[in-house]
């Protein structure tokens, strides 16, 4: 038996070696699934039991926000299904040290009798192989396998056309507010997918204020009934948006330290995971420099970015975009037409706030200011699990005021404003946009009113989406 023989063989897992990697990385008995590990359930069911596609799927986002859990945990479902348990686990970047890729295992695998039939291949790390995408493309069309990657984004930096058509990505965000409270304090929603639909239906597709009045009414009780079995839910609510929100560090009560470990981890991003997966030469320390503004301030402006920053406009342009795509950003486009969205300046938010915080904290005090941006954040990770930038926009007209955000919904879109402590109601009421109703998001709010056609809700409540 060669090397790679063995390295295969040693890679064959049973249910005993999966809970053991589990109980490694949750630690917590408590720990609930996190809501992506149902539809990888319905996608790997459907495969195994009526042979649909697809066949390949790849877990992207950023570092720490729990890819290589759902990787075991969907493991563990079809092991216990019993759907297959021929299942092989690859860590790629301890392949890559033992100088082998991709592309050995495929050609061993294809004259092993074990591969003949069905198997689950698990790839974590994938993109540590430097020409993974084509190697597990070839792997795809060579072996009869069910197979799962994690990537730190690279499977959007990276992927070529024809393992697009191949391969199912799925976007692995920061922890939803549920999600860290079954962590924390080990308390669930009731209904609680019945409840998140309802509230998604209300805030995003209510014909009118009356309509929303209507919906959002009917789940009141519950979401009371949650929050008041939380004991402390506004400074649990604080923790998670400054510091527990990558799940990595939810077992890390110290902020000093949770902020140490977001540095080091945004700082392995831009200099470890997107030289390697751009192939070209990629000046990290601009991506660098680039976020350190950003960090004060989401507008961009691109010309005043140029001068201090000493870099060119195209150069700023195509970091934003890595930046982006690397999932440390999310970048807006202001509302209108096509030539206002290419033409005028966007704004930046974090994908967890906990990096803008990370960032500020080198260079300015917390501020008012600072959790205000923290807020937006969020919110602006909430709604990007819904919206992409077709539907998502911010406000940027030149007469009236201007809200933070705008969807845009049929017949009018929706327009949102976002606070510490938001009153006023003139950011929606005094723009020029048509809308259909507006919502002021409260970050200390503790019941909703209505003035107008705008609803003012707390923060809390939309953290239930």
């Amino acid at each position: 038996m060669n090397k790679i023989e063995t390295i295969i063989k040693n890679a064959k897992v049973n249910l005993a070696d999966i809970e053991r990697n589990l109980k490694l990385l949750l630690r917590e008995e408590h720990f609930q699934p996190r809501a992506d590990l149902k539809l990888l359930k319905e996608i790997s069911k459907g495969y195994f039991t009526n042979w649909r596609h697809p066949r390949m799927l790849g877990l992207s986002g950023l570092r720490g926000t729990g890819k290589t859990t759902l990787l075991w945990q969907t493991a563990k479902y079809i092991y216990e299904s019993k759907l297959n348990r021929e299942i092989y686990f690859f860590n790629v970047e301890d392949l890559v040290d033992s100088e082998i890729s991709i592309s050995d295992l495929s050609r061993t695998m294809y004259k092993l009798p074990e591969f003949e039939e069905q198997t689950v291949l698990l790839f974590d790390e994938v993109h540590e192989d430097p020409r993974w995408s084509k190697r597990l493309k070839i792997l795809y069309d060579s072996i009869s396998a069910f197979i799962i990657c994690t990537g730190s984004s690279a499977l959007l930096l990276q992927t070529t056309a024809d393992l697009a058509t191949r391969m199912h990505i799925l976007h692995t965000y920061p922890l939803q507010f549920t999600e860290y409270v079954t962590i924390a304090k080990n308390k669930k929603l009731a209904d609680e997918q019945e409840i998140k639909d309802k509230l998604k239906s209300a805030l995003f597709f209510s014909k009118d204020i009356k309509d929303f009045r209507n919906r959002i009414t009917k789940i009141i009780p519950e979401i009371t009934k949650f929050y008041n079995s939380i004991e402390k839910p506004d400074e649990l609510i604080m923790k998670y948006i400054t510091i527990h929100n990558i799940t990595r560090f939810t077992t890390i009560d110290s902020q000093k330290i949770v902020l140490l470990e977001t540095e080091k981890l945004f700082r392995r991003v831009i200099t470890e995971d997107i030289p390697k997966i751009t192939r070209k030469n990629y000046t990290y320390k601009n991506s660098e420099k680039l976020l350190l503004r950003l960090a004060g301030s989401d507008e961009i402006n691109l010309q005043s970015l140029s001068q201090v920053l000493g870099i060119s406009i195209a150069e700023i342009n195509e970091n934003l975009d890595i930046l982006e795509q690397a999932e440390l950003l999310n970048i807006l486009l202001p509302f209108g037409g096509y030539d206002t969205k290419i033409n005028k300046n966007k704004k930046a938010f974090f994908m967890s706030p906990s990096v803008r915080l990370a960032l500020h904290s080198k260079m300015f005090e917390e501020n008012k200011q600072l959790y205000s941006k923290l807020y937006e954040d969020i919110v602006v990770m909430y709604l990007r699990r819904f919206y992409n930038n077709a539907m998502l926009s911010f406000s940027s007209q030149k007469k009236g005021k201007n809200p933070d955000f705008v969807i845009e919904t049929l017949p009018d879109p929706i327009l949102i404003e976002v606070g510490t402590n938001k009153k006023s109601v003139k950011q929606i009421t005094e723009s020029n946009i048509k809308y259909r109703y507006g919502i002021i998001i409260n970050a200390e709010a503790s019941d909703i009113r209505y003035e107008k056609n705008i609803a003012i809700i707390p923060l809390k409540w939309f953290l239930l989406l």
